[in-house]
């Protein structure tokens, strides 16, 4: 029996809505503002929810419902003091068996990553050159052995997964601020700079991306 089925309820409509916005995102920049939205809604809610009630562990939400916890948490990207508090939090449950390892997994990755440090388990992924591929990892040689400790598949099966699942990746078309015409080019790392260049103009820039893996 879970002692707060009405912070499960609510737990998973906000996990559904991020998802769906998610989903949506895809199909253009109003929709991309939404999810957006989506996850600052969630963020501020989810900061109320700890600091009033603790994390949302098994026994009080259930399965779900702290699967959904771990969910809103991996996507408090612009509240980073948050969610390095959720991952102390997510890292004190499953000790205690209250929460899932391989949740436990993604989140530390990545604050990693949001912390430029390299990912410890390698469940961060990047489209590049038509595949995807983990984004900086720590000891890849040994990756597959930690991926294993929690539960996860092995890396390639993985990577291989996310290629059936959602196809192969196609670079991001960016308009030329100068004539218009689209720039193809696979995303850089988060806050990293990518120098562009027109092959309809000639126009150059440096870009750089500002967000986190969804």
């Amino acid at each position: 029996m879970i002692s707060r089925p009405d912070l499960r309820e609510e737990l998973l409509r906000r996990a559904q809505l991020d998802q769906t916005a998610r989903r949506a995102a895809a199909s253009g920049e109003q929709a991309l503002e939404t999810a957006m939205a989506v996850d600052d809604d969630n963020t501020r809610w989810l900061e109320q929810v700890v600091r009033r009630t603790g994390w949302p562990v098994r026994s009080m939400v259930g399965e779900d419902g702290a699967h959904a916890a771990w969910l809103l948490a991996q996507h408090t990207d612009r509240c980073p003091q948050l969610q390095r508090r959720c991952l102390t939090l997510l890292q004190q449950a499953a000790a205690v068996g209250e929460a899932d390892a391989a949740d436990l997994a993604h989140l530390t990755d990545r604050v990693c990553l949001a912390s430029g440090k390299p990912q410890v388990y390698g469940t961060q992924l990047v489209a590049c050159d038509g595949r995807f591929v983990p984004r900086p990892l720590r000891d890849p040689e040994t990756v597959d052995q930690r991926r294993a400790a929690v539960g996860l598949e092995a890396l390639q099966t993985s990577l291989e997964t996310a290629l059936e699942r959602f196809g192969q990746p196609q670079p991001l078309p960016v308009p030329c601020r100068n004539c218009g015409a689209a720039i193809h080019l696979w995303p850089p790392e988060p806050r990293s700079r990518i120098r562009v260049r027109c092959s309809a103009c000639g126009w150059t820039a440096t870009l750089r991306l500002l967000t986190g893996t969804p």
